[in-house]
């Protein structure tokens, strides 16, 4: 498949586009250096199409280092743009797509988490970003330390926002005893909404940190790097067969008939004068026929209006 159909179907597909994912994967040389420019260029666009989804999947599945700062300025995206481009994503993949491209430098994933107009769960998710790099040893545990500490200070808004969940997350994960302070009177002040989550969880996590267990939990699956894009994908419900079945079953359901358009109502007695012969045609005047039977009708309690 050439490159251009590659793109072509990665742009217009409904469903998980499995030929075109592997034919990119198989040309990853030539295709790596197209989805970045395409990257890039969404960030500073409006277009809406599926390839920014599937190219920062991909890019992550690459490991493809050379991706990481044009994927940081997509995550800088106002949300509601960011999730018409990334849509669940954001809150499913994302910290382990950057964890993945990673380039040595932790500044571009700091300028996203500082950034207040940046989507608050592409912000809380890469706090957990970099406590991953930090457990897997490719960033340094005091420099990380000292930045979730200073964002104690630095971090907006001051009022719940979900960022401040990643952040309590990301302390927990790296077994930051010495922030735990902090951290209460974060939940104590309400900036970690109590319908997330309660102080009591922060403690649990932080012991299980502590403990090191050798048996690893369902929370360390979640923080493991991005893998194979069709694999990861392929649980989604939304390329799933389930999905298509529903899907075929709502397209051949019977349609229904529509309802009649309501017109409005009309009284045909208005405008008629209690000397005007009467419309219904009796030959009497209105005051001796019909509104004599709507005034007797009226006397038994049921309404006559004009």
């Amino acid at each position: 498949m050439e490159p251009a159909a590659i793109i072509e179907q990665l742009s217009h597909f409904d469903g998980l586009p499995r030929e075109a994912l592997r034919a990119a994967t198989e040309q990853r040389a030539v295709m790596a250096p197209l989805l970045i420019e395409r990257i890039e260029s969404c960030a500073e666009s409006e277009a809406i199409d599926d390839l920014p989804f599937f190219a920062f999947h991909l890019l992550g599945q690459w490991r493809e280092t050379s991706a990481y700062r044009a994927l940081a300025r997509l995550l800088r995206s106002p949300s509601d743009r960011l999730d018409r481009l990334l849509g669940w994503s954001i809150t499913e993949t994302a910290h382990r797509v950057m964890a993945a491209v990673f380039d040595g430098d932790p500044a571009p994933i700091y300028n996203i988490i500082l950034d207040t107009e940046a989507d608050e769960f592409a912000r809380s998710r890469m706090c957990e970003t970099l406590a991953m790099l930090v457990r897997e040893g490719r960033l340094d545990r005091d420099e990380v330390a000292a930045f979730l500490r200073d964002c104690w200070i630095n971090l907006q808004p001051r009022e719940c926002c979900f960022v401040w969940n990643g952040w309590q997350s990301a302390i927990a994960m790296l077994g930051l005893v010495e922030l735990k302070d902090i951290v209460r009177e974060a939940f104590d002040r309400d900036l970690i909404n109590s319908g997330w989550l309660e102080y009591a969880d922060f403690e649990h996590d932080l012991t299980l940190t502590l403990l090191n267990s050798a048996e690893p939990s369902a929370r360390d699956r979640e923080y493991t790097l991005f893998g194979d894009t069709i694999e990861e994908l392929s649980g989604w419900y939304s390329f799933s067969q389930k999905r298509n079945r529903e899907r075929e079953r709502v397209r051949n359901m019977p349609t229904l008939p529509l309802l009649p358009e309501l017109m409005p109502a009309i009284n045909p007695l208005r405008g008629i004068g209690r000397n005007d012969p009467c419309p219904c045609g009796s030959g009497k005047k209105y005051k001796k026929c019909c509104l004599r039977s709507a005034a007797d009708t009226s006397a038994f309690g049921i309404s006559a209006r004009a």
